[in-house]
């Protein structure tokens, strides 16, 4: 059985547990969908009509970016944490998989997963009017941020995976550092209804500002609330969601790996 075979099996079984888990699916689509129609509601009032369908769209790509954050933190740290309550990393001591080829299936299931549940969101904020400018080459930038989410997020997922012994602590904590961070980092407010205070923690957290980066590359800076893309913060967003990335990787595989617990 070759690495892409390995790989592959642990894609395909990580996926079905993501798809077969009612709460899985409420935080990384149900949440998200209610809360951008909520969103349309609430933060629109007084809005001109000509802005509505940038602000939907704005509103929508939060959205997006909060079942991200949710698929990386919580779920992937619940898998790991599931997988140990299991008994699954003895039973494959034997096995000649490596820490990368497990790694590289559950983070393939992960992003499957993401990419159908933003789909499903996506379709949605087209629905309640959400529009998107930006072009080819805005999009292609836009997937390079999405991409760097998803490093981020699974990298904080890893982290709690490797350190929490049990799946339901695990989820918990990774929902609760979601919705909290995303709170005060502006994902279900416009940014500028944040205090000055958070102002800077919603440009310093990867995650946040690389949704603010997709919003103001397709919407422009009036939704995105500043501009986060000079290239000094462009490089920061860069490195410290490669950072987080490795320090998760790192400690996944010293914990997990070299203890099988």
């Amino acid at each position: 059985m070759g690495m892409f075979t390995r790989s592959m099996a642990m894609f395909e079984r990580t996926f079905k547990e993501f798809i077969r888990n009612r709460a899985v699916l409420f935080w990384t689509i149900g949440w998200p969908a209610i809360w951008l129609v909520l969103s349309s509601v609430l933060f629109t009032s007084g809005t001109p009509e000509e802005w509505l369908p940038q602000t939907k769209g704005s509103f929508t790509i939060s959205m997006i970016g909060f079942g991200l954050m949710t698929s990386g933190i919580a779920n992937l740290a619940g898998n790991i944490a599931r997988d140990k309550e299991r008994g699954i990393y003895r039973k494959i001591s034997s096995m000649p998989i490596k820490a990368q080829e497990d790694a590289l299936g559950r983070l393939l299931g992960l992003l499957i997963f993401t990419f159908a549940g933003s789909l499903i969101v996506l379709v949605i904020g087209f629905l309640i009017g959400a529009r998107f400018g930006g072009g080819i080459l805005g999009g292609s930038q836009c997937i390079g941020y999405a991409f760097l989410m998803i490093l981020s997020a699974s990298g904080i997922g890893l982290i709690l995976g490797s350190l929490v012994k049990y799946e339901g602590t695990s989820i918990n904590i990774g929902v609760g550092v979601t919705v909290l961070t995303a709170s005060i980092s502006g994902m279900f407010a416009p940014y500028s209804f944040l205090p000055e205070v958070l102002q800077q923690f919603s440009r310093m957290y990867p995650l946040s500002t690389a949704v603010s980066s997709i919003i103001y590359i397709l919407e422009g800076e009036r939704f995105a609330g500043y501009n986060p893309l000079y290239p000094e913060h462009i490089i920061y967003t860069i490195i410290s969601s490669l950072t987080i990335f490795m320090i998760g990787l790192i400690l996944y595989k010293q914990r997990i790996w070299s203890n099988r617990p």
